[in-house]
């Protein structure tokens, strides 16, 4: 017999309960499918990514507002770079959906995830710097539908994939923010480990006993969580 951990976010619950320690960490990410009545993003336009951080737009009356409560004095910092969108239709309407993760503070996993009340306006004034005519919806961000969940993660962003200390189980795990493009490789090394074929170079990278290794430990503080990652 087999036992598999695929548990997502719950990864280092589920191997608690085996008494086994996972070196793992939750961010919640989101993204709002916004209502583009006007059609200010077109539908033929590629993934659009903006790469430097920015300050979110606001008039100087809306700044003195919020520069005046400590709850949304943040909202006047910089944000980081990453929002981007993607156009999307549905049932003939324009909803592209935007993303962008400004908090990666690591938090437990709920369910259901709770955004920030401000996120759907955060990410509609920080887009419009890349698109303009975005801010047309400025003061709407509550219309849009919000959705999200969380990433798994190794402190070096890297997954786990193999057996665990206790015979006959088994992990894959922590694919961060890339696991839909990651799912097929990761699935494949997993069955090579439970059938016994022969297994790729590039397997010890992966395993949770790479962490006994005195110079992986000492390589994790030169790497960052948030390497390759939107």
């Amino acid at each position: 017999e087999r036992f598999v951990i695929a548990a997502g976010p719950l990864l280092r619950e589920v191997g608690m309960m085996l008494g086994v320690e996972l070196p793992v960490f939750t961010e919640l990410h989101g993204k709002i499918a916004l209502r583009d009545e006007r059609r200010i993003v077109p539908r033929e336009a590629p993934l659009l990514i903006w790469d430097d951080p920015l300050h979110l737009p606001w008039t100087d009356a809306e700044r003195r507002e919020l520069a005046a409560r400590p709850e949304t004095r943040w909202l006047l910092d910089s944000f980081p770079a990453g929002v981007h969108v993607r156009p999307r239709e549905e049932g003939g309407a324009s909803r592209p959906w935007i993303i962008w993760t400004y908090d990666i503070h690591p938090q437990e996993a709920v369910w259901p995830p709770a955004f920030d009340p401000f996120y759907p306006e955060v990410l509609v004034r920080g887009l419009s710097r890349m698109i303009p005519g975005i801010s047309a919806y400025f003061d709407q961000g509550s219309r849009a539908f919000v959705d999200g969940g969380y990433y798994c993660k190794t402190r070096e962003n890297r997954p786990l994939i193999g057996p665990l200390p206790v015979e006959g189980t088994y992990v894959i795990g922590a694919l961060s923010g890339y696991g839909v493009m990651a799912s097929q490789a990761a699935g494949e090394l997993l069955a090579a480990h439970l059938t016994g074929a022969s297994l790729p170079d590039y397997t010890p990278s992966f395993l949770l006993a790479r962490y006994d290794d005195p110079m992986y430990r000492q390589l994790l503080a030169k790497l960052d969580a948030t390497a390759g990652q939107l």
